[in-house]
């Protein structure tokens, strides 16, 4: 880094990694000084009070949080007029982050979005030096061991619906003769925190499932119980899908990642790919189990015998019906209560 302290745009503020980019830099990392201003975007409404971000001080960069832009519609020129008018010395930005959630059915769609905030921030900001996004998508295509340069042979039936090598492609171009560059990051598992909620959220999926397991069978606080029976929880799976290897990240390491990225352009530009990871050993999610349940005050054990009759035959968040787990989990009472919700 070099010059006066940066100003950064975060795009999907409120999503896994957004809010903890944001968090990162109210945090001053990776020193007091290097940002003076932070515009947080998000789609979905949020208050500051209700974002749990550290307050702002005078020793922290200036927040402005910015809620309803929504970036799939218009173009780069009527986003720009938006944008013009709700930020704050929008000419000032020097880096950039897009983290905007994608739509998962159209590449178009995604497309767009990012050719808006691009277009825009290269007739509003003249002094931006970075753009850096996230990404993250469920299952894969190749098998291991994956290599970065696998990026560039994705198989022709994937590119209808996979929207990462289009952006590869706009940003290279809209970046020709400007003084910014860009790198991509892209993660496996993520684990963080959104305030207002996430779909991609696996610790939320767990502590809903475990929450709601051990409420079920007396343990925790919200029971008059105070014993400490030992209560197992099965893996909600096949064997398979406990034994299968996968690298789950913090939020917070990807955002220091691309914090550090932004400031070092010369050294992580050029549209380079960094896969990011919290060990360089990945690991599994039966070892990581009994951990889990153990916040809960349960005992973690491995999947339930009759899961091994539908194993991979279940789809993603199914359990098999009539098994220990559906059984002791109250899934029935779960379905009655979302649907009297829907109704009511």
């Amino acid at each position: 880094m070099d010059g006066a302290p940066g100003h950064a745009i975060v795009f999907g503020a409120s999503g896994l990694i957004g809010w903890a980019v944001v968090d990162q830099l109210l945090r001053c990392y990776p020193e007091a000084g290097t940002f003076s201003k932070i515009t947080a975007i998000s789609n979905r409404d949020l208050e500051i009070s209700e974002s749990h971000w550290p307050k702002t001080d005078a020793g922290r960069p200036k927040l402005q949080l910015i809620s309803g832009i929504d970036l799939r519609h218009g173009n780069g020129t009527t986003l720009a007029k938006s944008l013009k008018q709700a930020v704050e010395d929008i000419d000032t930005v020097t880096y950039l982050f897009y983290l905007a959630p994608d739509d998962t059915e159209e590449v178009a769609t995604n497309c767009r979005m990012l050719q808006n905030v691009v277009d825009a921030h290269n007739s509003l900001s003249p002094n931006l030096r970075f753009v850096g996004y996230g990404i993250y998508t469920a299952g894969g295509v190749f098998a291991p061991p994956l290599t970065e340069d696998m990026v560039d042979n994705l198989p022709p039936d994937h590119t209808e619906t996979i929207v990462y090598p289009a952006y590869r492609g706009l940003l290279n171009q809209a970046s020709e003769g400007r003084n910014w560059t860009w790198c991509e990051v892209c993660p496996d598992t993520i684990v963080g925190f959104t305030p207002n909620g996430s779909q991609f959220s696996l610790a939320l999926h767990w502590a809903q499932y475990l929450s709601l397991y051990a409420h079920n069978h007396g343990v925790g606080p919200s029971n008059e119980y105070t014993g400490n029976p030992v209560i197992e929880v099965p893996f909600p799976g096949s064997a398979a899908g406990a034994n299968s290897l996968f690298s789950p990240v913090s939020a917070t390491r990807i955002a220091r990642f691309m914090i550090y990225a932004s400031l070092h352009s010369d050294i992580c530009g050029g549209g380079q790919l960094f896969n990011i990871a919290d060990h360089e050993v990945p690991c599994t999610y039966g070892k990581l189990w009994p951990r889990l349940a153990n916040w809960f005050g349960l005992v973690g054990t491995g999947p339930p015998d009759d899961s091994q009759a539908q194993n991979n035959a279940l789809a993603v968040g199914e359990l098999p019906q009539g098994s220990s787990v559906s059984k002791s989990l109250g899934i029935q009472d779960l379905k009655k209560a979302k649907i009297q919700s829907k109704a009511g």
